[in-house]
């Protein structure tokens, strides 16, 4: 099982569209083969995006119903850590900052991200960022070894 914190445009894409490389975390984190690493920080970002009249009106299925149920379900299904202290490590974008915390916080083995500054940075005290693509290639086994020799972390 996959212990991985996504970032909040990760949660975001997945809501929108279910079936992309986001829509592929989600489903595997609710047939119970990943584990997600969350906070509320980013619960309450991905809730304040999600809620943006833009989003709203551009995706009919984004109701404010299914935005409570879908925070709730984070809430109860996702292990939620508390962050007492968030460092500053991604100096283009320090609102990522909370994200390489949530991950440290919760021994994630993964950053599953859509952000390039946190895909720039690449990894993080050894906690591999990669992109939804490539964490939606390793759930169908075509990525796997490879990444854990270039990171320098074994599973």
């Amino acid at each position: 099982m996959y212990r991985v914190t996504p970032d909040v445009q990760a949660l975001v894409q997945a809501a929108i569209s279910g079936r992309g490389p986001a829509g592929a975390l989600i489903a595997s984190w609710e047939r119970g083969d990943t584990t997600l690493i969350t906070c509320e920080p980013i619960i309450a970002e991905f809730e304040g995006v999600l809620r943006r009249a833009r989003i709203m009106r551009k995706y009919a299925h984004i109701t404010h119903e299914t935005i409570v149920a879908r925070t709730a379900a984070l809430r109860a299904g996702a292990a939620v850590v508390i962050l007492v202290d968030v460092p500053r490590v991604v100096p283009e974008g320090p609102d990522d900052d909370i994200v390489i915390a949530c991950a440290l916080a919760g021994n994630a083995e993964y950053i599953v991200s859509r952000d390039r500054h946190l895909l720039r940075l690449g990894s993080h005290q050894g906690i591999p960022i990669i992109s939804t693509e490539i964490f939606s290639h390793m759930l169908r086994g075509h990525v796997s070894e490879p990444l854990e020799l270039v990171y320098g972390r074994r599973r």
